[in-house]
Formats: structure tokens, sequence, C-alpha cells
């Protein structure tokens, strides 16, 4: 049985890495990205917000992931 302080502790970033990872996907899929005061733009209209969302999403996400697989390290062998 995993523990509970176990889960408690990784809820955030597995919340974090879901969300980001999925925006990401979503915004892969749909070739655009939502522009701050300008709505959605396709891809060729935002290049570099778009490069840039999925760059950091993708971040946020393997460091999310990152942080999981460090905690049960931690948890298990240290």
């Amino acid at each position: 049985m995993v523990p509970t302080e176990l889960i408690v502790g990784s809820i955030g970033n597995l919340i974090a890495f879901i969300f980001c990872l999925g925006y990401a996907v979503y915004t892969f899929l749909r070739k655009g990205v939502h522009v701050k005061g300008k709505g959605w733009k396709a891809k060729d209209e935002a290049p570099k917000s778009y490069y840039f969302t999925i760059a950091i999403m993708i971040l946020v996400s393997m460091l999310s992931l990152g942080a999981i697989i460090f905690r049960l390290y931690t948890y298990y062998y240290v």
C-alpha cells in the first residue's frame, strides 16, 4: 500500500503534469495558441507564442514528472 504522505506530497506535481502536458497536446493538435489580449491565434499568425507555449508546457510537465520520480526514489531508497 502506498503511504498517505507520499500521495499528498505528489498531488501538486501530478496536477501540474496532467494539465501542462494536456495543454501542450491540445495546442499541438489544434495548431494554435491563446494570446493574451488577442484571443486564439493560429500557429502561422503567432509562431513565437506557439512554440514558446509548447516548450514551457513540456518543460513544466517534465519537471513535475521528475519531481514525482525523485520523491518516490527518496522515499523508498534513501
